[in-house]
């Protein structure tokens, strides 16, 4: 996706899979102590929201905004009224602060199979874009570039031999699907869904209220939502 090396590959050799998302993140920075000492995610109707750790005295928040919105459209006001609504609950107040940073993030999941061609070999987000959803970019990168180095050095090892580089795509693919998607179901969990089809944004809404049923109800689902959250990649 990123990259010169990646552009030097040939469409006609890989496939693309992609999604691109009807909504976007707002994200923050604050100069607010912590709200609480561990991250927290709100569930609205109006979108998601979330609050990260940063230090003692800065704090991270993002709001779910729809695509079309732009930083113009959200002023510090209403970014803290819409962080309380959707965050703060009766005992429970966010701490505010001056807002020294904003940004929007794009929202879109990108795999290109397979994640190289000849002997260039693709990493990270040459090869693969996450959602911010679960924190999973940096983890496949830095496993990308230790498979890849056991690759090179058995490529040099083996006398050249191109079918030590072809593994590399075999073995980083179902990890990095894997991946996608625990980030794609969670990211569809915790937001509002959003378009035109109203009876569709209701059935999916109804779908995200089941899962996080789910969570609170089954110790199945929840361990297996646990070990994916910090263990699978």
């Amino acid at each position: 996706y990123h990259g010169l090396a990646r552009q030097s590959v040939p469409s006609e050799v890989v496939d693309i899979y992609s999604k691109q998302y009807n909504y976007r993140w707002l994200a923050i920075l604050a100069y607010a102590p912590p709200s609480a000492q561990h991250t927290l995610y709100g569930v609205h109707p109006d979108g998601f929201a979330a609050h990260m750790l940063r230090n003692s005295k800065i704090s991270r928040y993002y709001l779910q905004i729809p695509s079309t919105d732009t930083l113009e459209d959200w002023s510090d006001e209403r970014i803290w009224a819409n962080l309380r609504q959707r965050l703060a609950k009766e005992g429970c107040p966010l701490n505010e602060g001056e807002i020294f940073q904003k940004r929007i993030m794009e929202l879109r999941n990108y795999v290109m199979e397979p994640m190289g061609y000849k002997r260039l070999l693709l990493a990270g987000d040459a090869a693969h874009i996450i959602t911010p959803m679960g924190g999973k970019g940096l983890n496949l990168a830095v496993q990308d570039a230790g498979v890849l180095a056991e690759t090179l050095i058995s490529y040099y090892l083996e006398n050249h031999d191109l079918s030590y580089l072809n593994r590399y795509s075999e073995i980083r693919l179902p990890y990095i699907w894997r991946a996608q998607e625990f980030s794609y179901s969670l990211l569809t969990m915790l937001h509002s869904p959003e378009g035109e089809d109203l009876e569709d944004v209701r059935f999916r809404r109804k779908l995200s209220e089941s899962k996080l049923s789910q969570l609170t109800t089954s110790s199945t689902f929840a361990k297996n939502f646990a070990r994916n959250y910090v263990g699978i990649v």
